[in-house]
């Protein structure tokens, strides 16, 4: 089976979890392999968070996104400088990551399809 080219990879090998993680898009995919270079242990804790417990907290780290537009996003704080925004999908188990990379100024909104 070829993975999709939009697939988010982990850091270092990994036996993954029940959770795929997908890229929206390839601007994501490239905000991802950026984090992967420059913080690779903090990425690699967040794929291992995400492909196994997407959807459960953590304080101060990863958290259900709050407000009307943003209903059903996450948030995964890596480190003080760098967010992984995602959308989880329980019935398909997939984690869609629509914005991987520095902290944004203002919370970007999920795209409208997913």
């Amino acid at each position: 089976m070829t993975p999709d080219p939009l697939d988010l990879t982990r850091p270092e090998s990994s036996d993954g979890g029940p959770w795929a993680l997908i890229a929206y898009n390839k601007r994501v995919l490239k905000g991802w392999n950026g984090l992967c270079q420059n913080t690779p242990e903090q990425a690699a804790r967040c794929y291992d968070w995400l492909s196994r417990d997407a959807m459960m907290p953590i304080p101060g780290r990863c958290y259900a996104m709050k407000g009307k537009v943003n209903a059903g996003c996450w948030c995964y704080e890596i480190g003080a400088g760098n967010r992984v925004y995602y959308k989880p999908d329980k019935t398909t188990r997939t984690v869609t990551v629509y914005y991987a990379g520095e902290h944004p100024t203002a919370v970007p909104p999920p795209p409208c399809d997913i």
